[in-house]
């Protein structure tokens, strides 16, 4: 599977930057295009989304798949557009360096509207820059 990778030095404590990750609810303020959660189970480990992934609309189901509070939080949709995101912190004195990497299957029945994969390739690491800077932007006094 195709993957993007992005990170950035966060002025703030990892348990602070974790705790973004784990209330799925608050995800739609940071990723580009993710317009609903909705149906959280009450231990918040599933949820359905919609995402309008560049001009597509997709909904699906995601589950975590680890949480391991302050460091790694992994969750994947499960249906919809099939991935796995990896969120990573890792503290740096009072700093967080923040990681995320995106495994994702490239729709087939859709890669011929991005004219390739490379593009497809080049228009995810761009989202998964803008969700790495909108975190840091929401957490940094």
């Amino acid at each position: 599977m195709p993957k993007v990778t992005e990170s950035a030095l966060v002025a703030a404590p990892a348990e602070k930057v974790f705790q973004m990750f784990v209330e799925p609810q608050r995800a739609v303020m940071f990723v580009p295009g993710l317009s609903r959660i909705n149906n959280i189970s009450p231990d918040k480990r599933s949820w359905d989304y919609e995402f309008n992934w560049l001009g597509l609309v997709i909904s699906g189901h995601s589950e975590c798949t680890a949480s391991e509070a302050p460091k790694k939080y992994q969750f994947k949709t499960l249906t919809g557009n099939k991935s796995t995101w990896t969120y990573r912190c890792e503290p740096d004195g009072a700093n967080t360096k923040l990681s995320l990497e995106v495994e994702y299957e490239v729709p087939q029945q859709q890669l011929a509207r991005f004219a390739s994969e490379t593009v497809l390739q080049k228009m995810n690491q761009n989202t998964a820059r803008e969700i790495v800077s909108h975190i840091k932007t929401l957490l940094e006094p």
